[in-house]
């Protein structure tokens, strides 16, 4: 984590991200291979190439909100390096890579909120199994086409929870003002059994 943020921190609208004093760097558990099992292969893995995603970093806020009734965060904000490994056509990243990234930051999101919200339930009920999140759908629509290679704001936002229904929005960006895909979507949550460890 901290090789990518000096790397990105060469960016100046990354480093400004960075250097925000109401922000903070996170781990994106996906980025990370799995001893124990083959969960997150698709990014830890095959998207964590100098062709494809070169660096990533997950900024979340410095405060948590502090009742149970809310998530613990209510954004994150994800910056990945792509390369030209990822592209649907000359230069441009493909289309459902575009909508992978969308689903992958609001993922982010639900699991640093999973996280937390496991650790208060497991206090309250010893060996809780602990939680899960899936994606019911994912609404994307296409304003511009990301450029490859480029560097690429991804940023999630939760919306509201309806008992297992969690609603989120992300956005997928320049990191200077230039939108290139909005989404939103539904994640249904689920207790863990043995068959998702």
């Amino acid at each position: 984590m901290e090789r990518a943020t000096e790397h990105l921190r060469q960016t100046p609208w990354c480093r400004a991200l960075i250097d925000d004093e109401e922000w903070v760097p996170t781990m994106t558990w996906s980025r990370v291979k799995k001893v124990r099992n083959t969960e997150d292969t698709f990014f830890a893995e095959t998207l964590g190439t100098e062709r494809t995603i070169r660096r990533c970093l997950t900024l979340r806020p410095r405060r948590e909100n502090a009742g149970d009734d809310e998530p613990a965060f209510k954004e994150v904000r994800t910056i990945m390096e792509l390369g030209g490994g990822l592209n649907g056509h000359p230069d441009v990243a493909h289309g459902g890579f575009v909508a992978t990234m969308l689903d992958e930051v609001m993922g982010v999101l639900i699991q640093l909120n999973l996280e937390r919200k496991v650790k208060r339930l497991r206090e309250r009920e010893r060996g809780h199994p602990g939680l899960s999140c899936f994606t019911a759908y994912l609404n994307t629509n296409y304003k511009k086409p990301v450029p490859t290679p480029t560097t690429v704001l991804c940023t999630a936002k939760f919306e509201r929870q309806e008992r297992n229904k969690i609603y989120v929005s992300g956005s997928i960006s320049d990191g200077k003002g230039t939108i290139y895909t909005l989404g939103d979507g539904m994640f249904v949550e689920v207790t863990r059994t043995s068959a998702h460890l």
